[in-house]
C-alpha cells in the first residue's frame, strides 16, 4: 500500500514539473504573439484599412482578449491547504521508506547515518518521495557500483538531509543546469528527479545545496527549516571543482 502511494505521489510530482515547464514555454509564446499583434496593429493604423473596415480593430481587440484569457488560465494554481496543523514526520521513517522502495543493486553499499531527532515539515510519503528522487539520482551516477550515503542531522534551523554518492561527479558547467527540468547527462533518463526536489524546496522555502563530494561524486543537501510555504527562499547551488 505504501509503495503504491509513493508511486502515485511520484507521478503527481512529475506531472507538476512537466506542467510547470509547459506553462513557462506557453507564456513565452503568448508574449511573442502579443508583441507581433501590437506591431501589426501599429502598422495597420497607418493605412486606410483601419478606418475603412471597423472589423480590423475588433479582431485586434479579440486577439488581445484571448491572449489575456489564456494567460489567466496558465496562472491558475491549486489553492493552498487552509487551517489545520502542518504535518511533521520522522526523518528516519521517510529515509527508510525511500530506501525500501529503491532498486538498490548489490554493487552499491548503502551507509545510513541517521542522527536527526527533529521532525520534518512534510507528510512521510512526501519526504520519502524526495529521498527516493535523490537516491535514484545517486544510483544513476554509479552504474558500476559505489557507496550511497544518507545523512540526517539536527541543526539550529531544522533537520538537514544529505545524500552523497561516489560516482563520477558532474562537469563544472553541468552544476548550473542540474536542477532544470529534463536536464540530464545520461542517455535514456528523464532528468526530473532533482527538478522535483528543487521545486519542492523552493515552494517551502528550504535551503538546497548541490556540489562535489570529497569522494569525487556528488552530494545534495536540504535544510528542512520550519518555514511556511512561500517564506524566504535560500537556494544555494555550489558548483563543484570536478
Amino acid at each position: 500500500m505504501a509503495g503504491r502511494d509513493l508511486q502515485a505521489r511520484e507521478r503527481a510530482a512529475v506531472a507538476d514539473v512537466v506542467a510547470s515547464t509547459l506553462r513557462h514555454d506557453l507564456r513565452n509564446k503568448l508574449a511573442s504573439i502579443r508583441n507581433a499583434s501590437f506591431y501589426l496593429m501599429r502598422q495597420v493604423k497607418k493605412t486606410d484599412l483601419w478606418s475603412a473596415d471597423p472589423r480590423v480593430e475588433t479582431f485586434f481587440q479579440l486577439i488581445e482578449k484571448e491572449l489575456t484569457s489564456a494567460e489567466e488560465v496558465l496562472s491558475k494554481r491549486a489553492p493552498p491547504p487552509s487551517g489545520g496543523t502542518r504535518p511533521r514526520c520522522d526523518a528516519r521513517e521517510g529515509v527508510e521508506r525511500a530506501l525500501a522502495e529503491a532498486q538498490l543493486p548489490p554493487s552499491v553499499e548503502v551507509v545510513r547515518d541517521l542522527k536527526a531527532r527533529g521532525g520534518v515539515p512534510l507528510e512521510v510519503e512526501d519526504l520519502a518521495l524526495l529521498v527516493r528522487c535523490l537516491v535514484d539520482n545517486a544510483l544513476e551516477a554509479m552504474p558500476r557500483g559505489g557507496t550511497l550515503t544518507v545523512h540526517t542531522r539536527d541543526t539550529d534551523g531544522g533537520v538537514c538531509l544529505r545524500v552523497e554518492d561516489t560516482g563520477e561527479g558532474l562537469a563544472p558547467e553541468a552544476y548550473s543546469r542540474a536542477l532544470e527540468p529534463f536536464f540530464t547527462t545520461r542517455p535514456h533518463h528523464a532528468g526530473l528527479g532533482l527538478s522535483i526536489v528543487h521545486r519542492t524546496a523552493v515552494r517551502h522555502g528550504w535551503q538546497l545545496d548541490l556540489g562535489a563530494a570529497p569522494s569525487g561524486g556528488t552530494y545534495v543537501e536540504i535544510l528542512f527549516a520550519g518555514l511556511e510555504a512561500g517564506g524566504p527562499v535560500r537556494n544555494d547551488v555550489t558548483r563543484g571543482s570536478k
